[in-house]
C-alpha cells in the first residue's frame, strides 16, 4: 500500500485517539490544520491535483478522483428531493455542493476555514449555482430554528471540537420531518484495525489531525437520540489510498465487506 512511506522520507508513528475531550484553543487547532491540508486536494501526502487551486482542471480532477473512490456518494446526494433547501455543514471546497446545487437543490454551506468557502464561491458565481457559502464554526451555527429541509454533512463532525454540539445544531436548524445526512467514522471497520496495527495517522500521514473520532453504530443511535428515526449503515470499507487493493477488489466483494466493516457510517436521521 504505497501511503505507508512518507514523501518526506519519514512516517508518523501513531495515531488519532478515538475519543478526545474539548478543550480552549481546540477549534483554532482544527481550523489551523484543515487550511494547511485543504479537504480532497490530498490523499495520504499524494496531491490529486497540480493545477491552481480554483482553476477548472483542479475542480474536475478533484471531483474525478472523489466519487470514483467514493461511490457511496453521488446517490446519497442524489437522495434529497430538488428544490428543498440544504444547509452543508463542512463544506470545503464545494464539491459536493456544486453537485447539489446542479441537483436542483438550494444550498447554504459553511465551513470552519476561510480557504474553502472563498473558493468555492468563486466558483458558485462562476458557473451561475444556486450556492451560499459562509465561514463558521459548526457548534453555533448562524440561522435560525427550523430553517432548512436537509443538513448534510459528509465526514466532517467527527473532527469538531464538540461533534454532540454538531448533531444537536443540526437538529436545531432542520424543519420537523427534515432530514440530517451525516457521515461519521467507524470504529468497528477494517480501515481502523489496520491503522491502528500500522500506526499511521488517519488524515495526513505526516501530521496528527487535531480531532479524529470514531464512533460504533450504538454511540451513533445515543447521539442522535433526539431524532424519531434514525438508520445507519456502514459503507466504504477502503479508498484509493489502498492502491491496487482498491482496484482490484470486484464490487460485490467491495460491497459485502464495506456492509460488515465500513469505515463511514451512513446515517440519515429525521426530525
Amino acid at each position: 500500500m504505497h501511503w505507508l512511506h512518507s514523501h518526506r522520507g519519514y512516517t508518523v508513528k501513531s495515531i488519532e485517539p478515538a475519543k478526545l475531550e474539548s478543550a480552549p484553543g481546540l477549534v483554532r487547532k482544527v481550523a489551523d490544520f484543515w487550511t494547511r491540508n485543504v479537504n480532497a486536494e490530498r490523499i495520504m501526502g499524494r496531491s490529486v491535483s497540480e493545477h491552481e487551486r480554483g482553476s477548472e482542471t483542479y475542480f474536475a480532477e478533484l471531483e474525478t478522483q472523489r466519487y470514483r473512490s467514493h461511490r457511496h456518494l453521488p446517490g446519497w446526494i442524489a437522495s434529497m428531493r430538488p428544490g428543498s433547501q440544504v444547509l452543508e455543514i463542512g463544506c470545503g471546497i464545494g464539491l459536493d455542493s456544486a453537485r447539489m446545487a446542479q441537483h436542483g437543490l438550494r444550498v447554504t454551506a459553511v465551513d470552519l476555514t476561510v480557504v474553502g468557502p472563498a473558493t468555492a464561491s468563486r466558483r458558485a458565481h462562476e458557473r451561475h449555482l444556486d450556492a451560499t457559502y459562509l465561514c463558521s464554526d459548526a457548534e453555533h451555527l448562524p440561522f435560525p430554528d427550523a430553517a432548512f429541509d436537509y443538513v448534510y454533512s459528509f465526514g466532517v463532525m467527527h473532527h469538531a471540537p464538540d461533534t454532540q454540539r454538531c448533531v444537536d445544531e443540526a437538529y436545531r436548524v432542520l424543519r420537523p420531518g427534515g432530514q440530517a445526512l451525516i457521515m461519521l467514522y467507524h470504529r468497528h471497520s477494517l480501515n481502523e484495525a489496520v491503522h491502528r496495527m500500522l500506526r499511521v495517522p488517519f488524515e495526513e500521514r505526516d501530521e496528527l489531525c487535531p480531532v479524529v473520532r470514531r464512533y460504533t453504530v450504538s454511540e451513533i443511535h445515543a447521539m442522535f437520540s433526539r431524532f424519531s428515526k434514525v438508520e445507519v449503515r456502514a459503507d466504504f470499507v477502503f479508498g484509493e489510498g489502498y492502491g491496487s487493493l482498491f482496484r482490484w477488489t470486484p464490487l460485490p466483494v467491495y460491497r459485502l465487506l464495506s456492509h460488515w466493516l465500513g469505515w463511514h457510517l451512513m446515517i440519515r436521521a429525521t426530525r
